[in-house]
């Protein structure tokens, strides 16, 4: 080696070593400081929204734990990917992050080449999360699950299932009843939940599979639409209806909607941890966890290897199904 070459070798490792260039992992003194400006929540869906609801209502709360301003930008576009195609071109600081939907996150990149896979993000936490049911109106003269899947094997075809939107967990959970049980039930895709309820009490479809959320629960408590079954582990509190799992299709559990706060992957372990701790914190604020509606805010915290095992889950479950 010339001797100028030993010298900017010198130079080099000096100013690593100044860095913290030895264990890149940890992030050094700008880990330590974060956040040094402001923070970008991207929100992979339009404005009002319940995904956007919860990212303000987290935002405002970062902002006070945080000390910095948390921007909210919303970024619609091909089921989430128009976000999350930003999110992993930013730089892996921490500074800028994005809310997530499970499944439909996975069952995008399982689907379609949209640019990321689970192996572009870090995963910080979960914030909410919102179970599902298979719907009737009021009127369908299918009194339970059962009289309803009789139905679609007496005659493959006509018990057609709405679901908000095609590559989606309801779709795919639809299309896994198919697959494991030998019932052919036909999914019809619409844009929401709204959609699929109007669909429902015009009587356009046979029954919805779609999320039990704020929009729709007015709806079954007013006796308008009933449920047949939840796809939860767990009874529902606030739902009067069986568990797929009761009425012994124990498989069908993936249906709940899973929303949750991810980076840029390669962000240093400190910067995950404060984010982590600030997500826990707004899982412990009243005035959050009301705007978020207790129903769906998890009784345990589920935190960054939670949300990464969620994700692994997520994709071993549907990749079959999806044809990946």
């Amino acid at each position: 080696m010339t001797p100028t070459r030993l010298l900017a070798a010198l130079l080099t490792a000096t100013v690593l070593t100044a860095c913290g260039g030895d264990d890149p992992g940890s992030g050094g003194e700008a880990a330590a400081e974060f956040p040094t400006e402001n923070v970008r929540l991207l929100v992979p869906y339009t404005a009002g929204g319940p995904t956007d609801i919860a990212a303000r209502a987290l935002a405002k709360h970062m902002e006070e734990e945080l000390d910095q301003s948390v921007v909210v930008e919303n970024l619609p576009g091909a089921s989430g990917a128009t976000a999350y195609q930003q999110l992993i071109a930013a730089e892996a600081d921490g500074h800028t992050l994005s809310m997530t939907a499970l499944p439909t996150a996975v069952l995008n990149y399982l689907s379609n080449d949209v640019g990321y896979t689970a192996e572009d993000f870090s995963y910080i936490g979960v914030v909410t999360r919102v179970p599902s049911g298979i719907l009737v109106p009021a009127d369908s003269p299918y009194e339970d699950l059962e009289s309803l899947f009789e139905a679609a094997k007496a005659d493959p075809g006509s018990v057609t299932v709405g679901t908000p939107g095609a590559t989606n967990t309801h779709a795919a959970e639809t299309q896994r009843i198919t697959q494991l049980y030998d019932v052919p039930l036909t999914v019809v895709p619409f844009n929401g939940n709204a959609e699929v309820q109007t669909a429902l009490l015009g009587g356009n479809v046979t029954a919805g599979f779609v999320n039990l959320s704020q929009d729709m629960l007015p709806a079954v408590e007013s006796g308008d639409l009933r449920v047949l079954a939840v796809g939860s582990e767990e009874p529902l509190p606030y739902v009067d209806a069986p568990t797929f799992v009761e009425l012994g299709f124990p498989e069908l559990v993936q249906s709940t909607t899973t929303f949750g706060v991810i980076a840029p992957a390669g962000i240093p372990d400190e910067v995950t941890q404060t984010l982590e701790d600030t997500l826990r914190s707004a899982a412990e604020e009243s005035s959050v966890v009301e705007t978020l509606d207790e129903r769906y805010v998890p009784e345990e915290f589920i935190g960054s290897e939670g949300l990464a095992e969620l994700f692994t889950e997520t994709e071993e479950t549907f990749r079959d199904v999806m044809g990946g």
